[in-house]
């Protein structure tokens, strides 16, 4: 059974669809808030978790809880990244200065085959590359910011609460150069656990 912290966090992310997010809400529909078959994961940690803590100011009162939820169930969790160095645009600080979990998914503590819900940290200064991948996706915006670069749409400045949506195999990237982000991704469609494609390699 997973850690306490763990099904505190999923009631976050419930409560804020239900109450802040209603684009998240429909996007996920019930999978979001159905009964859960759990499953135990391995721990792991990365060091970049330990400054996750420097956005605690980072947030908007609508997100503060879902903040120290994340940060409550952090060390119970499999951190990891999707590139390693041999992905373009992908570097070791890149590595060091970012991560992120699964809380619902296939492989995740609650378990899902028609919705995954990530949630990831970018330390300020890096660039998320531009990439796409087959499942939609809103990412939600907890704490601190960025600007999010969407194919054929404006970029947007998105600070605590902001939702931004990608269609299926939409290229699409980031850049963290006033503040850290953290963010949840929610993801539906068919592989909802490939990794995902760089430009530089489709």
């Amino acid at each position: 059974m997973p850690d306490q912290s763990l099904y505190k966090l999923r009631d976050a992310v419930r409560d804020y669809a239900r109450s802040q997010a209603p684009d998240i809400q429909s996007f996920c529909g019930d999978a979001l808030f159905e009964d859960h078959d759990t499953q135990e994961i391995e721990v792991r940690t990365l060091a970049v978790v330990d400054k996750i803590g420097v956005l605690g100011d980072h947030c908007s009162p609508a997100t503060q809880s879902l903040f120290d939820a994340v940060i409550a169930a952090a060390p119970h969790l499999y951190w990891q990244h999707s590139y390693t160095p041999e992905d373009d645009g992908i570097d070791q600080y890149y590595l060091d200065n970012s991560g992120w979990f699964n809380l619902i998914a296939p492989s995740g503590p609650f378990l899902s085959e028609k919705i995954r819900v990530s949630i990831g940290f970018w330390n300020k200064g890096l660039v998320y590359p531009n990439h796409w991948h087959e499942p939609e996706e809103i990412y939600l915006t907890i704490a601190g910011s960025a600007q999010y670069i969407s194919h054929g749409r404006m970029a947007v400045r998105g600070g605590p609460g902001t939702t931004i949506c990608h269609y299926s195999n939409q290229p699409h990237s980031a850049v963290f150069d006033e503040a850290p982000l953290l963010a949840a991704a929610f993801w539906r469609g068919d592989n909802l656990e490939r990794k995902s494609v760089i430009e530089a390699q489709r």
